[in-house]
């Protein structure tokens, strides 16, 4: 069989040389944003052709728009594990109040999956930092982030779209007494974390 390389001296020379293509961070996001407003656009015109008869359209397209989020989030969130999973989190919350609304409000994403996730947010931020040694002024700021989060769902208990508020309520109290307990124990970090994140 033949040899694609061809041999001059101790030179060789490949037949089919291979090109080194490397696409930068800004490009890859430019090919993957056109990307998600081609499948936006499609999708919006298959909703428009087959009418309102048709929810799984705006569901794919909510798929769709997640998906460009994770990945515009791992790009920009590189390294920093505590916030790729914040990011993802909320994102994963915002999807499920969206299909609730979509399939009529039932409330079980207010009443059930918001409260646990930012339960599970709050104690995964605190054994992160423990794991990877953080210190407090790295990471109080997510703890300020959840606790204001968990405050928004006293919204839905006064609405009454939350058909069963307990764990709400109690999610709350959790935020709210680690809360206290930065203010109390850390403020100085916590002063830190915020003149860093907003120039106070």
């Amino acid at each position: 069989m033949p040899d694609d390389a061809v041999t001059f001296g101790t030179a060789s020379f490949s037949a089919f040389p291979v090109i080194d293509f490397k696409v930068s961070s800004f490009t890859f996001i430019k090919i993957v944003t056109f990307l998600f407003l081609v499948l936006e656009i499609s999708f919006a015109a298959v909703g428009w052709i087959l009418g309102r008869d048709h929810p799984w359209v705006g569901l794919v397209m909510l798929g769709i728009l997640v998906g460009w989020i994770d990945v515009l989030a791992a790009m920009y969130v590189r390294g920093n594990l505590l916030k790729l999973i914040t990011v993802e989190a909320y994102v994963a919350m915002a999807v499920n109040i969206y299909v609730d609304y979509m399939t009529h409000m039932h409330g079980w994403s207010l009443a059930w999956v918001t409260p646990f996730t930012l339960l599970g947010l709050g104690v995964i931020t605190l054994v992160i930092a423990r794991i990877r040694k953080l210190r407090p002024s790295e990471f109080v700021t997510y703890i300020v982030v959840n606790t204001a989060a968990a405050l928004l769902q006293l919204l839905p208990i006064r609405s009454g779209l939350n058909p069963v508020p307990i764990p709400a309520v109690i999610i709350i109290a959790c935020h709210l007494i680690l809360m206290a307990a930065v203010i109390v124990f850390r403020s100085r970090d916590l002063k830190t974390a915020l003149g860093r994140r907003f120039s106070v």
